[in-house]
């Protein structure tokens, strides 16, 4: 994709050319923007942006998107990221790390809504069962939630990746699937979110990208910033939408998660003593 840029880079008029300097810059955003916020960005009319995409070949800005979709999917994103932040390091390099962290999470505070907070909470209340997937790094997300959701309801399963199979089996129509997909959308995944669906499970999807191929799959999806400083995508964002589940749950709960916590933390003393004689 980018060497498709600049190969037509001399073709672009100069404000379509701004729309390629802002794409080469921020290709893995550009998957979640829509023209008008291209063109916003770029300082050029939403029009532009699509002249542009007709100009590098495409028929269309929503054609020119999955092209980069598959091209940020596809391509060694660790390793590049890797060789350009270790190429040379900045002496404000802490402070940039913090702000990009800090500008992920304002991000989006603005592309989630408090209705599907509160919808994710009320499905997770109501579920029989919670099923959790999603591994790799995913597993930063995964795990908080196993542990967050086993503490606050007691009804939480991670599947492990090996055991896909096995624990898929035991899907019921009252449970409900929350999945962390992120690039590269592992295929195992993605499996698991399809045979859920067949089988009238509820499915929430944290994600990076409309272009996600588990949304269609989904009954709410959380998009989320994952833009990092470093070689590895972050997910601070993708988990502080989860503890603002969390915090919904807990205010929707009640007296159930009081008690829940209650019993708990009745039995976490005697485990303690014994684990230090």
């Amino acid at each position: 994709m980018k060497k498709l840029i600049h190969k037509k880079y001399d073709q672009l008029s100069e404000a379509q050319r701004k729309v390629a300097r802002y794409m080469l810059k921020n290709m893995e955003e550009v998957v979640v923007l829509s023209a008008q916020k291209i063109a916003t960005l770029s300082d050029v009319s939403e029009a532009t942006v699509h002249r542009f995409a007709q100009t590098l070949g495409y028929s269309s800005f929503i054609e020119l998107k999955q092209a980069i979709h598959a091209t940020v999917r596809n391509n060694q994103r660790a390793l590049n990221n890797l060789l350009t932040t270790t190429a040379e390091k900045p002496d404000s390099w802490l402070e940039k790390h913090f702000l990009q962290e800090a500008d992920n999470i304002a991000y989006t505070s603005k592309t989630v809504k408090e209705s599907d907070i509160q919808a994710a909470a009320e499905k997770l209340l109501q579920a029989r069962h919670i099923w959790i997937a999603g591994w790799r790094l995913g597993l930063s997300i995964t795990t908080y939630m196993r542990f967050v959701f086993s503490y606050m309801l007691g009804n939480s399963t991670l599947i492990p990746q090996g055991e896909a199979a096995e624990y898929s089996a035991h899907f019921k129509k009252a449970d409900v699937l929350i999945a962390s997909v992120f690039p590269r959308y592992d295929r195992k995944t993605l499996q698991i979110i399809k045979l859920a669906k067949d089988k009238g499970v509820q499915i929430i999807i944290l994600t990076d990208s409309s272009l996600c191929p588990a949304c269609k799959y989904a009954d709410i999806t959380l998009f989320v910033r994952t833009k990092s400083k470093g070689f590895l995508d972050s997910y601070t964002a993708a988990l502080s939408v989860c503890q603002a589940i969390v915090n919904e749950i807990s205010y929707l709960g009640g007296d159930r998660i009081k008690e829940n916590i209650k019993q708990i933390e009745a039995y976490y003393p005697a485990f303690l003593e014994k684990s230090e004689s």
